[in-house]
């Protein structure tokens, strides 16, 4: 199959008739192409005689998807400008196509990701031979170089009618997926479509996510990895396995995991005494503070009077292993540190009793950056700062412009791995 000759002799102009939709869906496809992601979809899959090519298929739900299609039948606005892009399929094609590969089983699954992958080496090659690296991961007003960062994060996706899957969950009824995307590029690595009654935690399957999300990345890019998780998807065995992916010789791996605040950590945190409290920093790098309401007239005086800090951050590891009630941390890894952000809520915000008493609230996490890193990595505002930005893995969840993410897209991605994200292949922040 010649997946790019649709695009031979293409030119554009301003002095012709007619107006062409969705004009940037040619680049998204002249991508998927020259990546060697159609062809690599269209070895990987069987195509009926006579039918369209399933690679082809795929290719173009993933363009469409990158366009901001929310559901299937969004693909339509390709096959509506057969002129430009060709014959493309329609609707129930696509779905045909879905189940086919879904029927497929783990062996169909393994043949598309190993199809994807080689598309993104290809791609991510050639962005790092113009710019000589992945882009760094941002960490307020500092850039973190060398490092690849993945992110786990699971979503509520809310169905509407019985579907496949779809069960009660804590947020209505619908499904509970689990994304795994690479900070760098925002890009997803790997998707695994959950009931909607699985568990926030549930550690077999973010250890199933976490080992296809680095399997995903090029191999040279394996060796200094970054990774993060919320405190929802928090358990003892995802920390037990980050911390030995972390002993490995001739790798480097530094975590960030949500942590509960449960009755050792709040009695942990009654014995920090005040000057012990760090300032955290804003994405700008600035300290988080605002105007006292009886300040001076002068909005850019210097009196420490006049200013009010929102947000502090303190380590509780000592208190934590050494303190009077001994070595609490006892079973987690000894490189395992604990750290607290204390904030003032925001109007409408629900407090425990421990924390309306003290007018904070508090979020704490875990993680095995050395005690003895330098320059402003090292620094409990950045630490903070590097895990507050977990929350940059929703803009790779939701598709642009969308509040919600819908069965169908979920359902896409999940038969056709990142594939159905051409957003970050190679293209964002390069």
């Amino acid at each position: 199959m010649h997946v790019t000759g649709w695009s031979r002799g293409l030119e554009v102009t301003g002095g012709g008739s007619g107006v062409v939709s969705h004009a940037g869906l040619v680049l998204l496809r002249q991508l998927a192409d020259r990546t060697g992601l159609t062809a690599g979809l269209s070895s990987a899959l069987p195509s009926p005689l006579g039918g369209h090519d399933r690679g082809r298929v795929f290719s173009d739900l993933a363009c469409a998807i990158a366009d901001g299609a929310r559901v299937i039948s969004d693909f339509r606005v390709m096959g509506d400008q057969r002129e430009l892009f060709g014959p493309v399929a329609s609707v129930p094609t696509a779905w045909r196509a879905l189940r086919e590969t879904a029927a497929g089983g783990d062996r169909r699954r393994r043949k598309i990701t190993a199809a994807v992958s080689k598309a993104r080496r290809h791609a991510w090659a050639q962005g790092i031979a113009r710019h000589g690296s992945l882009p760094p991961v941002r960490v307020a007003d500092r850039r973190l170089e060398g490092v690849t960062c993945i992110r786990l994060d699971a979503t509520v996706v809310t169905a509407h009618s019985d579907k496949e899957l779809a069960e009660p969950n804590f947020k209505g009824y619908g499904h509970h997926p689990l994304i795994a995307a690479c900070d760098n590029v925002a890009e997803p690595l790997a998707w695994m479509l959950r009931p909607g009654s699985a568990g926030s935690n549930t550690a077999a399957d973010h250890l199933r996510l976490l080992g296809d999300a680095i399997t995903a990345l090029p191999p040279a890019l394996r060796r200094k990895l970054m990774i993060t998780c919320d405190g929802a998807g928090a358990s003892h065995a995802l920390v037990k396995e980050l911390d030995r992916l972390a002993a490995r010789h001739g790798y480097q791996v530094t975590y960030s995991v949500g942590w509960e605040l449960g009755g050792r950590e709040k009695a942990a945190i009654g014995m920090v005494p005040e000057p012990a409290w760090e300032a955290a920093v804003d994405g700008k790098g600035q300290v988080r503070e605002r105007r006292a309401d009886d300040a001076c007239g002068n909005q850019r005086c210097a009196h420490r009077g006049c200013w009010i800090e929102e947000a502090h951050v303190a380590e509780l590891t000592g208190l934590l292993r050494e303190g009077p009630a001994g070595d609490q941390l006892k079973g987690w890894p000894a490189t395992m540190r604990v750290f607290a952000r204390r904030e003032r809520p925001h109007p409408g915000a629900q407090l425990s009793l421990f924390e309306a008493a003290g007018g904070w609230r508090y979020c704490l996490w875990v993680t095995n950056l050395p005690a003895a890193t330098r320059g402003w990595r090292g620094q409990g505002a950045y630490i903070d700062a590097a895990h507050r930005v977990h929350a940059r893995v929703e803009d790779v969840i939701l598709p642009p412009g969308s509040a919600q993410l819908s069965y169908d897209v979920a359902l896409a991605r999940h038969v056709t791995g990142s594939a159905t994200d051409l957003r970050g292949c190679g293209a964002r922040g390069w």
